[in-house]
């Protein structure tokens, strides 16, 4: 097989779907390439929810893909016709110094997001599910809410193909070399395309072969993921008109997140931390069991957090986590490979950016300056 795409995408995640589905309606030939089915248990983007938030307490230089993917995840629930994203708000809750507090403080007032600020008697009336102490505060901000992380994704996928996108799943792409001003892409099977230009969206894998010259600036890691139900008799307090999206940072500095069961998809609470238990790791080997030192851990803190949840965990699985060195993206374009960019090392938090994202790839991958900048990302910041 011998066929010239004007565009490729490699590696269907979700920011692989985002610059698929934003690239179908610019290109005539655009193919997009997984090595699993549409979906699967492996890398960073499965799961049924995911958080979206724009008070950010990682900085207000997110801003400005923030408000461009709010847009944009709202035009995909339009275009679907889906319910893809559950308006339960967020409440950001800390020691009043914390980053999770000051942080979103910060970038919501520099953002002119709408927020409220709660002390301790506000955040246990309004949301009653939590145990703080009375030193604890919060911002709360009514915009974010959680996304349906599978059904966003297959979504752009079929919007993708729609406007004429073809998809090949199932095939690894395994080599990636300059043909000519063509880029060619080789897959395990054994087929081969020319692309015009490719954009590479394989998170934990990319730089295995692909794009090597990446190997030194990011790290794969397994992180677990946990479910609780609660008690009999307390399930009000955790469906999503009652218990917001949430963040929360203890004193020691451990953060937490939390999403409550949206549309049925899953049994119980959403817990995990965002900066603890983190395992160095190959992708492949996700379906190692979480640790028990782990299911001990978050177990003790959930039992004190939330006591009205069932002890133990109903459910523990891994995904990953591709780590920067400095825990933000990385986005540009390969010294190495003509015509090809990437995204990777979304660093935990990438999920919710991924529309913003994969506009501004397809904008880079047409030649026309991306309508969202995404120069901060670039790999150069290391060098």
């Amino acid at each position: 097989m011998n066929t010239t795409y004007d565009l490729i995408v490699v590696g269907l995640g979700i920011m692989g779907a985002a610059t698929l589905w934003r690239a179908a309606s610019r290109y005539s030939r655009v193919l997009g390439i997984d090595a699993y089915g549409p979906t699967h248990s492996y890398g960073s983007s499965q799961g049924s929810s995911r958080i979206f938030r724009r008070a950010y307490w990682e900085g207000d230089n997110y801003l400005p893909l923030l408000n461009h993917a709010d847009l944009l995840w709202n035009e995909l629930e339009k275009t679907s016709q889906k319910q893809l994203l559950f308006r339960t708000g967020g409440i950001f809750i800390g020691p009043p110094s914390s980053r999770v507090v000051a942080g979103s403080v910060r970038t919501a007032g520099q953002g002119a997001i709408e927020h409220e600020l709660w002390d301790w008697s506000k955040i246990t009336t309004r949301s009653p599910a939590f145990n703080i102490t009375r030193e604890t505060q919060a911002l709360y901000e009514p915009g974010a809410y959680a996304i349906a992380a599978c059904d966003a994704r297959l979504e752009m996928l079929n919007e993708a193909v729609k406007h004429g996108a073809s998809t090949d799943f199932g095939h690894r792409v395994v080599h990636l070399e300059n043909e000519g001003s063509d880029v060619r892409v080789t897959t395990n099977g054994g087929r081969s395309y020319l692309a015009r230009s490719v954009i590479v969206t394989t998170g934990p894998w990319i730089a295995d072969n692909l794009l090597p010259e990446l190997k030194q600036l990011i790290e794969p890691r397994r992180v677990p993921i946990y479910w609780f139900t609660p008690k009999s008799g307390f399930e009000k307090l955790f469906a999503p008109e009652n218990f917001p999206i949430f963040l929360y940072e203890r004193e020691d500095g451990a953060l937490l997140y939390g999403v409550p069961s949206i549309a049925g998809n899953e049994t119980g609470v959403k817990i995990g931390f965002h900066n603890r238990q983190h395992t160095p790791a190959a992708p492949d080997c996700k379906a190692i069991p979480v640790q028990q030192q782990y299911v001990t851990e978050i177990t003790s803190i959930v039992e004190s957090l939330f006591p009205t949840l069932e002890r133990s965990p109903t459910k523990a699985s891994n995904c990953f986590y591709t780590m920067s060195p400095d825990e933000s993206f990385l986005i540009g374009q390969s010294k190495v490979l003509k015509s090809t960019y990437f995204a990777s090392a979304c660093s935990g938090h990438g999920f919710k950016f991924a529309p913003a994202i994969g506009d501004a790839l397809a904008d880079l991958a047409t030649g026309q300056p991306a309508r969202v900048s995404l120069s901060e990302f670039s790999a150069n910041r290391f060098e």
